[in-house]
């Protein structure tokens, strides 16, 4: 995001009724038992362990949080322990209340484990993605690390890469039956996941998944499992492959329950009236489960699948609908669902963009604090200001676009610094990150006090030449880039501007491009592995979509906007982060509109997709949506899409 805020069914309100049934006490069943076992990395790259584990602290596929079992974190290999990792081992009973454990309602498990090594994702449901490490509490906590396997392992680590291996021994001191789904994940260069394998004497079961082909960064749940009765099962991938659709071998979590759980509600969409809407709802528990619709409570006569759907919607259908799914152990009820608009979430970490011109691109602050002002040992004062340190971390993000994707232009910002936090590894600090997949660039901060621009694939690197920026001073540097190698600057290569004096040019020795789409970073990069967080001061960050001649950066050294035309975004900080409202709608088709007053002119809002985040201090804004004609993709496991 992770990062551009993300829509998920966790940043919904969880209904949840689970009772036992007459037919289940006549079992003997005195108390069902969901449990979630969530798999976490270690990252433990130069011995920092900033991003060591993410425990569940919200529900999270409908199981609450002290339901989770947050398993001792797998080393990603990046560091000084080299893989493969075997025989983890964790003994969860009544008592267990620590190391991120929670105790069971009864007996006594353990779990045994073994990977070529842990690793970290930007999954976050919903075909949503966000810019790790900070996955929002819920889901994405568990989605964040898995498992993984012995073929996309990439550089690290060695030797002898082996398959994941889940032992769970203990199973009937819990349930006398149960059923079993599993949450997967990747970070990148796949497309999909082979067949997760559930083994015990009870026979050999495969578990399927439904993933959407085409994205780098994939996950999901499982198909539930059939009825298990076993003390003891085996969880396992069949073998990856690099080669015909690239398919992952990796576990992310799973869950073992009795009672039903609807481990992924039915998704809000967007229509409008004439439109046909479906909605579908996932669940897991002991089979045989039973499915029933209801329009404000009241069941909807032959409704009693999994999914829903009403056709040419209109006034009629306006209401609230739900599902619930039910077995012999007790009953759970979905959250709800509308066939109607726009969801709204209040946030209040909104930082305003203060471009005159529009459209504003406001950014999200996660963890850095505002100042009202900063002096340095020069008597330079920058007032609203934003402190980024390390030990947080702190980040701030800002959803990408068209707009920042100009093939010159200019980066610029002010910053103060005694240097990276540690000194002890090679890793830079970031400034400035819009770079994946060898698309997009990154300024960063060097141990010596220089910067760096790297751009692409190191296909354009540029290093200031003096040390200036670690002597916790205020300092105004502008970079001026060009994508095209054939030709000097502003067309081609990179310029550093310090103080509004040019320091160094490089000329790219290839071209580059943006990533579309992709979120600007400040603070911290979404890379952990290459890259530390920044300690210290930033003002006034400025992305112009043309290169700014030298006298104009010159005047931006002095205080002038320069050319409002070509401002894309100035996030100021004039304000600390305030409220603010982020609109969430389920169809990239439609259209979101504005307007000063509820019967005004409503015009298309520029770059307006989901989610979209605006301001509630400005003067107030009426909002609603447009041109959503564009038919439902039903697949068998909704929250994929």
């Amino acid at each position: 995001m992770k990062r551009s805020r993300l829509y998920s069914a966790d940043h919904r309100a969880r209904k949840v009724a689970c009772t036992v049934s007459a037919a289940a006490l006549m079992l003997g069943v005195a108390q069902s038992a969901t449990v979630g076992f969530n798999f976490q990395c270690d990252w433990d790259d130069a011995g920092a362990h900033a991003y060591t584990g993410k425990a569940v602290t919200a529900t999270a596929f409908n199981v609450p949080t002290n339901s989770w079992e947050n398993l001792t974190p797998v080393p990603t290999g990046y560091g000084p322990a080299k893989g493969p990792f075997v025989g983890f081992t964790e003994v969860i009973d009544t008592t267990t209340s620590s190391g991120g454990l929670n105790p069971l309602p009864k007996g006594s498990i353990t779990v045994t484990w073994s990977a070529t090594a842990g690793n970290c994702s930007g999954w976050a449901g919903y075909g949503i993605g966000y810019g790790a490490p900070n996955p929002n509490p819920g889901s994405e906590q568990v989605y964040y690390g898995f498992l993984r396997d012995e073929t996309n392992i990439y550089s690290s680590p060695v030797p002898g890469p082996i398959p994941y291996n889940v032992t769970i021994t203990g199973l009937r001191s819990v349930w006398t039956n149960y059923a079993i789904e599993v949450v997967n994940a990747t970070d990148s260069g796949t497309l999909g996941f082979t067949n997760t394998v559930i083994s015990g004497t009870g026979g050999t079961e495969d578990l399927t998944y439904n993933v959407p082909l085409g994205g780098a960064v994939v996950g999901g749940l499982s198909t539930a499992s059939g009825l298990r009765t076993e003390d003891s099962l085996n969880i396992y991938g069949r073998p990856a492959s690099k080669t015909g659709g690239m398919l992952a071998s990796t576990i992310a979590g799973f869950i073992i329950t009795d009672v039903p759980v609807i481990t992924m509600s039915p998704n809000q969409k967007l229509v409008c009236a004439g439109d046909t809407v479906t909605w579908s709802g996932y669940a897991v528990g002991v089979p045989p489960l039973s499915y029933q619709w209801r329009k404000n409570g009241v069941p909807i006569p032959g409704a009693t699948t999994p999914s829903y759907s009403i056709t040419n919607v209109g006034t009629a259908n306006a209401g609230t609908y739900d599902l619930v799914v039910t077995n012999v152990y007790g009953s759970a009820v979905s959250s709800p669902v509308s066939p109607d608009g726009i969801s709204t979430k209040r946030i209040n970490n909104l930082v305003l963009d203060s471009n005159p011109n529009g459209p504003e691109h406001d950014g999200l602050n996660y963890g850095a604090s505002w100042l009202a002002s900063s002096t340095d040992s020069g008597s330079v004062t920058r007032t609203g200001v934003m402190n980024f340190t390390a030990s947080v971390p702190s980040q701030i993000t800002v959803a990408g676009g068209p707009s920042f994707d100009a093939t010159n232009g200019t980066i610029m910002f002010w910053m103060r610094s005694s240097g990276v936090a540690n000194t002890a590894t090679n890793s830079p600090a970031t400034l400035f990150d819009r770079l994946i997949s060898g698309k997009g660039c990154v300024i960063v901060q060097n141990a010596d006090g220089t910067l760096t621009f790297q751009a692409g694939a190191g296909a354009s690197t540029a290093t200031t030449t003096t040390p200036l920026l670690s002597d916790n001073r205020w300092h105004q540097v502008a970079v001026v880039y060009g994508q095209d190698p054939s030709s000097p600057p502003p067309v081609g290569g990179t310029g550093f501007y310090i103080d509004g004096v040019a320091n160094t040019i490089d000329y790219s020795a290839s071209p580059w491009s943006w990533p579309t789409g992709q979120e600007l970073e400040l603070g911290l990069s979404h890379d952990a592995k290459n890259y530390q967080a920044y300690n210290g001061l930033m003002d006034d960050v400025r992305f112009y979509n043309r290169a700014l001649t030298d006298a104009e950066i010159v005047q931006a050294h002095n205080g002038a906007l320069v050319d409002n035309n070509a401002l894309v975004m100035q996030l100021t900080f004039t304000k600390a982060p305030e409220a603010g409202i982020t609109l969430t709608w389920g169809l990239p088709s439609a259209i979101l509109q504005s307007a000063d007053s509820v019967n005004g002119t409503y015009t298309d809002v520029p770059n307006g997709v989901s989610p979209y985040t605006v301001s509630i201090q400005k003067s107030a804004k009426f909002y609603r949506y447009s041109g959503v004609r564009t038919p439902q993709v039903v697949v068998s496991n909704p929250y994929l899409m």
